[in-house]
């Protein structure tokens, strides 16, 4: 499954903490996400990045490498060119409007394998609004591990080729031989 898994999930809360710095992290991020999401079970999304304070607010790339954090509120509320607040947080209002909403995540496989031999799956901190389309997620997800960006995606866990990957549908269609047909021709 090239790029891995898409699902529909919902939003049940939300922490955001600033300048916090987690164990397995090299570096202080300005803005660490954590979203408790429900699909078929219980699962966790984290998104973080830094600010470009030196860019004006109202600029989109003020965002800087949290841009997926306004991503994902976008996504979640429906809202498009969300800009950053004066005190580089997050308003209490977009968190509490975005319980119990959905959108698509998706899960790629790593290079990390279990005993069983499979491998284990993290979660792509990027997400989408849970009515675009189908393989969009997946697509992203082939990119990053591509340009480098993820780099513990299992490439060998790709049963279909990335010419089996069909953007739109995600289905393996069947290539058949056009027939010629002779009736009522002379030869």
């Amino acid at each position: 499954m090239a790029g891995g898994m898409e699902r529909i999930a919902t939003i049940t809360s939300i922490d955001v903490q600033y300048e916090t710095k987690q164990p397995w992290m090299k570096f202080v991020p300005d803005i660490f996400l954590t979203a408790e999401v429900k699909h078929d079970w219980d699962d966790k999304i984290t998104i973080f990045g830094s600010f470009k304070k030196d860019i004006a607010l109202d600029d989109r790339k003020s965002w800087g490498s949290a841009f997926k954090v306004a991503e994902f509120f976008e996504c979640a509320l429906g809202k498009r060119n969300l800009l950053v607040q004066p005190d580089y947080s997050i308003p209490d209002e977009w968190i509490r409007d975005c319980i119990d909403r959905e959108i698509k995540m998706c899960s790629y496989p790593t290079t990390k394998l279990k005993d069983s031999g499979k491998p284990y799956w993290n979660n792509f901190d990027r997400v989408a609004q849970a009515g675009s389309v189908d393989g969009i997620l997946k697509k992203m997800v082939l990119d990053s591990a591509k340009a480098g960006y993820i780099k513990n995606y299992n490439f060998s866990n790709d049963q279909n080729s990335e010419i089996d990957f069909n953007f739109g549908s995600n289905v393996k269609e069947e290539k058949t031989t056009p027939e010629v047909q002779l009736d009522g021709i002379e030869l």
